[in-house]
């Protein structure tokens, strides 16, 4: 079952490199380098580290031929010892994890790019005999959703354990995010997936040595991600060798449980119940120092009794989901009965696997594609459907990057744009997060996604139209058929009214949010003439396109070649661009007398240079005298289309000079999406809540 290694002072070498451990013995002021992977390892690296004196016992190790007669010995799980070559090992890194309720954690990469994690124990009660017996048996735990023990050491005053090293980090990590920075998104699925996932692993460990086998520390900072995002629990087996009262942690433990000897697979239910609360709220039950305060879940979530307490509960991310409210009262029921007080009414976990697993088969993710159902993204209750739609009268309004845009007339008499994608080619789990994320970019300067429909063979979007055309068709459009020359209020409304909404979406997903497709095509204009942004996000749902020789390249950014790699600057730069038409009344790219295509940005740079400023402005707004503020309009665009992205404006920046020049007054801080946010989402509380207080009421 497993194999003796004899070089304990080699592969000790390899594993925790001497001068490194001693440079982080010194180093008391240092932090958890990866937090992530033990979170509630709060505690830094100082001179009181349980392994500075392991690692003078590695140097006596490898200097004593004392010692070398009677080294003690690591123990390799039988599937484990071809992935460490000790032949050309060399020391290796290593980093502190953190300190948890069992002993400290690093991370250990060999030569031959095998990462570990190694465990050194804290002292212990439990021979040593007894020690190798316990780790033979969590040894035989072998499964995809379990860390598996891949060596242990043992020897009279040490204990070392090693298990794979998971480089996605701890499910506390993903939830609360680490070192201060600012917590990722997390979508339902991958929630899901952690606690199918970790609840199949404790399945499992359940199962083990005649089925008494007892996990006894589940967390979140003991459960990671496989690379498929699923769930893996760690930490197996470690509850049972060190008796010890619980202090950061205790509010994932079942009432019954005062110290690691009073663990059960009862308690692991209990556990796994308030793992699944933090998944739905993602508020913390471990305190971390200059983390979030600890709090007791169980309490927390039965104290919702309204609307008011459950947004303050529940993480507010999935309450902006409501093709997922069935799914999340599903999850809060399970965790409901896993967290009961009395142990009898806690179901089996092989039981919770069943429930877990039957909230997929009600997935929208995996039937939404064959309903042939639009998704509305705000109203549920919309007067039409796919069906009316495809019975719509359509008028080509343009071609362009992304796909083909149409202007249908339903039978009821109202005008929609629909956008039919070319190219799309992420799933539609993708695409509807990144539908949810557009579609909570609410603003009045943004045209709004109303509605969308995927399948393998189609993916439409659905958008308000305006009736007064796009801001190109209005500049380069023939004149005549009703088109009059844009005044120079007009056109100062429309860059103001533009950069609004380009500063809003770069404020949304974590000011991460990309428009990537800015043109004068996709700005239209409304009721007051102000600018509106259109097809904002969908560079990253389509492949990559080469710019090179597009007739819409000359809007793109030097740095940037295909359409993946759009950028918050190149959006800058594009903005710059539209600017320039409005000032000059030419396209993005035109042909100069001689048949030569110039793009806009090179003629008026050059003409600029030659100090002939006058010849860049449109004839048409000469007549309106305001030529110091023409000037200070094109300096702007100037500093947009810088070639150095650093040195281009900010899009909050260019908000604020164009309002100044223009007089027009700043919107209020209280803008149209927070109250369109807020109202949605107490809508949607009050059909979840409908669903959730019967479970939760006594």
């Amino acid at each position: 079952m497993s194999a003796i290694y004899d070089n304990w002072d080699r592969l000790v070498a390899a594993v925790l490199k001497k001068e490194q451990l001693w440079q982080l013995c010194h180093d008391h002021s240092r932090s958890p380098s990866v937090l992530s992977e033990a979170s509630d390892f709060s505690s830094s690296f100082n001179l009181r580290s349980p392994l500075r004196g392991l690692a003078f016992e590695f140097a006596r190790l490898g200097s004593s031929s004392m010692y070398r007669r009677a080294l003690p010995k690591l123990v390799i799980i039988s599937d484990f010892s071809p992935s460490i070559d000790v032949k050309d090992a060399y020391p290796a890194s290593a980093e502190l994890l953190g300190r948890g309720t069992f002993g400290s954690a690093y991370a250990a990469e060999i030569d031959n790019g095998v990462r570990i994690v190694v465990k050194s124990l804290k002292s212990m009660s439990i021979s040593e005999v007894d020690f190798k017996c316990h780790m033979d048996i969590v040894g035989n735990v072998r499964h995809e959703n379990v860390a598996a023990l891949r060596a242990y050491y043992a020897s009279e005053n040490e204990r070392l354990v090693l298990y794979d090293y998971y480089s996605n980090g701890s499910v506390y990590a993903l939830l609360h995010g680490q070192h201060g920075e600012p917590r990722a998104h997390v979508d339902w699925e991958t929630r899901l997936r952690i606690a199918i996932g970790a609840a199949r692993g404790i399945a499992e460990i359940h199962t083990q040595n005649g089925g008494k086998l007892v996990h006894g520390n589940i967390r979140a900072s003991n459960v990671f991600r496989n690379p498929d995002q699923y769930g893996c629990v760690s930490d197996l087996g470690l509850t049972n060798l060190i008796e010890t009262t619980f202090m950061a942690a205790a509010h994932y433990y079942a009432p019954e449980v005062k110290n690691t000897q009073n663990v059960s697979q009862a308690s692991d239910v209990y556990s796994f119940g308030v793992l699944l609360f933090e998944l739905l709220t993602r508020k913390s039950t471990a305190h971390v120092p200059g983390g979030p305060e600890a709090v007791d879940l169980v309490d927390m979530v039965y104290s919702v009794r309204n609307k008011v307490m459950a947004i303050k509960v529940f993480d507010v991310d999935l309450l902006k989901l409501p093709t997922v409210r069935d799914q999340i009262v599903k999850m809060l029921r399970i965790g409901l009965k896993c967290a009961e007080k009395s142990i009898k009414k806690r179901p089996k976990m092989s039981e919770v696997v069943k429930m877990l697993e039957e909230i997929t088969m009600l997935n929208p993710i995996r039937h939404a594609p064959v309903a042939r159902q639009l998704v509305f993204i705000e109203d549920s209750n919309a007067t039409f459907g796919l069906e009316d739609v495809l019975r719509a009268s359509a008028e080509v309004l343009g071609k362009g990057t992304f796909g083909t845009s149409y202007k249908g007339t339903l039978e009821n008499g109202n005008t929609i744009m629909v956008k039919r994608l070319r190219d799309v080619i992420i799933t539609f789990e993708d695409f509807q997060h990144h539908m949810e994320v557009i579609g909570r970019t609410r603003h009045e300067n943004i045209a709004e996604v109303r509605a969308y429909y995927y399948h393998k063979d189609e993916k439409l979007l659905l958008y308000d139209y305006y009736n007064q055309g796009s801001v190109s068709a209005l500049l380069h459009g023939k004149i005549g058929t009703g088109r009059k020359p844009l005044d120079w209020e007009t056109r100062l409304k429309i860059a103001v009214g533009a950069a609004r909404g380009i500063a809003h979406i770069h404020k949304q997903d974590g000011r991460k949010l990309v428009h990537g497709n800015i043109k004068s095509s996709n700005i239209f204009l409304n009721r007051q003439k102000y600018g509106i942004v259109s097809d904002a996000g969908l560079a990253k749902l389509t492949n990559p396109i080469r710019l090179l020789g597009m007739r819409t390249s000359g809007y793109y950014a030097p740095e940037v070649t295909d359409t993946r790699r759009v950028s918050q600057a190149s959006d800058i730069y594009s903005f710059g661009v539209v600017l320039l038409e409005l000032i000059s009344g030419k396209p993005s790219q035109f042909t100069t007398g001689d048949g030569k295509v110039i793009s806009l940005v090179n003629w008026i740079q050059s003409v600029v240079r030659e100090g002939w400023t006058a010849e860049v402005f449109d004839v048409q707004l000469l007549r309106y005298g305001n030529e110091e503020l023409m000037v200070q309009l094109l300096q702007i665009a100037m500093e947009c289309v810088n070639i150095v992205p650093e040195r281009r404006l900010r899009m909050s920046a260019v908000v604020n000079m164009l309002e100044e020049i223009s007089g027009i007054e700043p919107l209020e801080e209280s803008s149209l999406d927070d109250t369109w946010e807020q109202s949605s989402i107490e809508s949607r509380l009050e059909d979840l809540l409908e669903d959730l207080l019967p479970t939760l009421t006594p």
